[in-house]
């Protein structure tokens, strides 16, 4: 948006109302009912907010002389106008978090299910007693590797998520990938009711915990890691990342891997198949 625009969107404070009018070079304001105008040379008035407008007021009808009228409007990236823009609207650097280290219920990224286990279960969480199995990344490998003619066998299991219940309703669910090092967990979803906790309590026990989010609306906060390019609600995240919304039935904390991790995974399996596959294989068309 264009330095003057921006500049008459937030030119209101308290009953006085400024208005430029950059053709005449007047300044217009409105003061319990009164009208006054002045020259641009303006007139000194009473607080500090107001007198730091008029500098901004008079910068900007400085840049739109020197640079040509309406035309250094349309140019943001002019030297003037960018300096102003640096001056009165800093860039908010990103408040980024160490979510590849924080926990939810006791649990973090990468644990094995039986640290997920003694986690849940010192936190006062009760997870069922089975957990369902997936097929172990030796064991994937070994599918891939059978079906280009490797007379292999692998058929080991490891556990693919654990379920717990808290002792305020909660439900947590604890999703495990299959890595070379064994079944680590990728995703930690918590859910408590809304009927347990007014939402004001919910959200503070958030930053309390987490801290300032790197971003938020109504009802996310949105936790992200350094680095992260993609730090919105509605996008894939690269990186590890932790998000708190605030649902009709039940209040949601979810830390997951980001997308980054999915691809490196991926990459990984196809190099393991491929230093196991026949090296001569090639297509006979």
């Amino acid at each position: 948006m264009p330095i003057v625009d921006r500049l008459r969107r937030r030119m209101t404070y308290g009953t006085l109302t400024p208005h430029i009018n950059f053709e005449r070079h007047v300044f217009v304001s409105s003061h319990h009912g009164t009208n006054h105008r002045s020259h641009v040379g303006l007139e000194v008035l009473l607080s500090f907010q107001t007198i730091r407008l008029a500098a901004k007021i008079a910068a900007t009808c400085l840049s739109v002389t020197v640079a040509g009228g309406a035309q250094a409007q349309a140019s943001p990236n002019a030297p003037l106008p960018r300096l102003l823009n640096k001056l009165f609207w800093p860039e908010k650097k990103p408040t980024w978090s160490p979510v590849s280290t924080v926990d939810v219920a006791g649990v973090k990224l990468g644990m094995s299910p039986e640290q997920v286990r003694a986690a849940l279960k010192a936190g006062g969480f009760t997870p069922r007693a089975t957990d369902p199995d997936q097929s172990s990344w030796s064991a994937m490998v070994a599918d891939k590797l059978a079906e280009r003619g490797v007379a292999v066998t692998d058929r080991t299991k490891v556990p693919m998520f654990t379920m717990a219940s808290g002792p305020q309703g909660e439900h947590v669910e604890v999703w495990y990938a299959a890595t070379r090092q064994g079944a680590q967990v990728s995703s930690v979803k918590y859910l408590l009711p809304t009927n347990r906790m007014e939402r004001a309590a919910f959200l503070t026990g958030v930053k309390n915990k987490y801290g300032q989010p790197t971003t938020e609306d109504r009802v996310n906060s949105l936790y992200c890691s350094a680095g992260e390019q993609s730090c919105v609600t509605y996008q894939n995240k690269q990186l590890p990342h932790l998000m708190a919304s605030v649902g009709y039935s039940n209040y949601e904390v979810f830390l997951r891997n980001g997308t980054k991790f999915s691809d490196d995974y991926r990459a990984e399996m196809a190099s393991a198949i491929e230093a196991g596959a026949p090296k001569r294989a090639k297509a006979t068309f």
